[in-house]
């Protein structure tokens, strides 16, 4: 199994708001995957290839994937980067171990 860790921005680098784009990533997500987890918000900033500093807000999601998956969760995240001005999302994976009690 691998665990998935992605950012999705909560507006847009002109204001506009994405959570509409956000939605179609979890329903997304679950039809694909059975699950999905949203571990919050934090905001955090990018330089743009322009130079110019952009701070966004983004929601957190988790999903516990089995390895061969990756590739449709990259390909809904990249779905999701181009309804968007977004330069890049945040993916970050691992291997664990799960267990569910």
């Amino acid at each position: 199994m691998v665990k998935a860790t992605f950012y999705l921005p909560l507006h847009d680098n002109d204001g506009r708001d994405l959570h509409a784009e956000i939605q179609a990533v979890e329903d997304e997500c679950f039809v694909a995957f059975g699950v999905w987890t949203q571990m919050g918000f934090f905001k955090g900033a990018w330089r743009m290839e322009s130079g110019l500093k952009q701070v966004d807000t983004h929601a957190v999601y988790t999903i516990v994937l089995r390895k061969s998956q990756l590739g449709e969760l990259e390909t809904i995240l990249q779905r999701f980067k181009a309804k968007t001005t977004q330069e890049a999302i945040y993916l970050e994976t691992g291997s664990v171990t799960i267990r569910l009690l």
